[in-house]
């Protein structure tokens, strides 16, 4: 299966400290587990869309095609005022930001214990 997110790209932008990646990879994990919240408890499509776009740029920005392109179709529903179709996105979505959960902790583990 292919990563959540690509982690060289994490290195190109912030560098190969691995304090400064686990920083940004358990923050970006936050905005998305956040963003899966705000979806799952409102009906308000226009902050839904909101949040989706946001998370669409975050995903982008590191990596995450598969989370991006979610985020996205999410966006697109609300804005089409297409409320079942989020929730039927929700679930896929919600996969995809496990999958992110995952790698991060896998990373995490991976990395030399600070002293």
């Amino acid at each position: 299966m292919t990563q959540a997110y690509d982690r060289e790209k994490l290195v190109e932008l912030f560098g190969d400290d691995p304090h400064t990646l686990g920083e940004v990879e358990r923050e970006f994990l936050d905005t998305a587990r956040g963003a899966e919240r705000e979806i799952l408890g409102t009906d308000d499509l226009a902050a839904i869309a909101r949040v989706a776009h946001r998370l669409k740029g975050a995903s982008g920005m590191i990596g995450a095609a598969a989370l991006c392109r979610m985020a996205d179709a999410l966006e697109r529903a609300a804005k089409a005022g297409d409320l079942p179709g989020v929730r039927r996105l929700h679930g896929v979505f919600g996969q995809e930001v496990q999958r992110v959960a995952e790698q991060v902790v896998t990373a995490a583990d991976a990395q030399p214990a600070l002293s």
